[in-house]
């Protein structure tokens, strides 16, 4: 294993439990405090924006400007801290890296070496030797993890051979945990080549040290969250890239230090995305089954290993006019208040603000094809 810098365990890789949400007050009448830096935001696909927010007395209001990430930007999912953001996409010319600033117009670009089309996965923020931020770009298509640093115009390779599918590395202690979706990307249509692994290199040297291959059954890991010694890890039962179908939705916990599987939680439907909320619960979209688009939302604690409101009692997302509301992605505040947005191929998305049991306070438009919520710590 080649190993061309050293890096530290990023801040962004673990569950963000307990952090403050705004205290900004509302947007009219006198003495009122506007708030000088968004509260969260959301990565639309289609657009190629990113969207700040602030919630400010139960109503979602617009922060800035919408952050132009670009002609050709297809990117679905970003990661961040204090006032820096990350995202990574293919472009027939070959992968792009684009860091940013929350508030000011500042970007930075790296591409892969060879100009290669490198397929990344989610980016993760690292820290290297020196205290420089930069993050992680798992390779789907080089079968590798990359490094890349704001102002620096290359990528560089930090862990060949990693698997055929990888879908996230995550600094974690002394090690990089990769997880890789074990499928074969080569073929027309994806097929899988086994259960998922969970692979661990050395932070430093960069060498292999040891992996957990995950039960027979489960496919299509797409996300996992590292707290601790445990990590949760969300294996939605379909394609990564084209949402076919390979087989059912699981959540799969992992005993990091024993590099055990703790169990194995079947969602009753297929899983689209998982997010890390302020309460300190993961909140996981499903399909309400295998044979419907539609979803509801499962919530699943870190703290007692267990889900909050699981397959027989999920929260159910209601619109304003009390019908089902489907998101693409959820997550909460530290009171429990949630945010669903939806996703759409044209036009205007939505993003709707819920109580913590689901039902309707507010909303306002986004850009098409939102996969990500940032929910930034006051």
């Amino acid at each position: 294993m080649r190993r061309r810098c050293r890096i530290q365990i990023g801040a962004l890789a673990v569950l963000l439990a307990g952090c403050g949400d705004s205290n900004g007050t509302g947007p009219d009448g006198d003495g009122v405090v506007r708030p000088d830096r968004s509260e969260f935001a959301i990565l639309n696909s289609i657009s190629g924006t990113l969207q700040q927010f602030n919630r400010i007395d139960g109503e979602i209001v617009p922060f800035g400007r919408d952050i132009q990430l670009g002609a050709g930007f297809s990117g679905e999912t970003a990661d961040f801290i204090q006032d820096l953001w990350v995202t990574a996409w293919d472009t027939p010319e070959g992968s792009k890296v684009l860091f940013g600033s929350f508030s000011t117009d500042e970007q930075t670009m790296a591409v892969f070496p060879n100009d290669a089309i490198a397929d990344p996965s989610k980016p993760t923020v690292i820290f290297d030797a020196g205290g420089t931020v930069g993050a992680l770009i798992p390779s789907r298509a080089l079968d590798a993890v990359y490094v890349a640093f704001p102002g620096t115009p290359m990528a560089q390779i930090t862990v060949e051979e990693v698997g055929t599918f990888v879908q996230r590395a995550i600094p974690a202690g002394q090690f990089i945990v990769s997880v890789d979706g074990n499928l074969d990307d080569e073929a027309d249509e994806r097929e899988p080549l086994g259960p998922p692994r969970i692979v661990l290199h050395d932070f430093f040297s960069g060498s292999y040290f040891d992996e957990l291959r995950l039960p027979e059954g489960i496919v299509g890991a797409t996300e996992a969250i590292v707290l601790e010694d445990n990590m949760v890890l969300l294996a939605g039962g379909v394609d990564p890239a084209t949402s076919a179908p390979l087989g059912e939705g699981n959540l799969v916990e992992i005993d990091m230090s024993a590099r055990t599987v703790q169990d194995v939680n079947t969602l009753g439907g297929y899983g689209v995305s998982m997010e890390a909320g302020r309460n300190g619960l993961l909140y996981v979209v499903r399909t309400k089954g295998l044979e419907t688009t539609e979803t509801d939302v499962l919530t699943f604690s870190f703290a007692v290993r267990s889900f909050m409101n699981g397959p027989e009692n999920p929260i159910q997302p209601r619109d304003r006019d009390g019908s089902n509301l489907s998101c693409r992605v959820a997550a909460a505040f530290l009171d429990g208040q949630m945010l669903c947005a939806t996703y759409v191929t044209a036009g205007q998305g939505r993003l709707v603000l819920l109580t913590a049991e689901g039902e309707f306070i507010d909303e306002t438009p986004i850009g098409a094809g939102a996969t990500d919520i940032l929910l930034r710590p006051s």
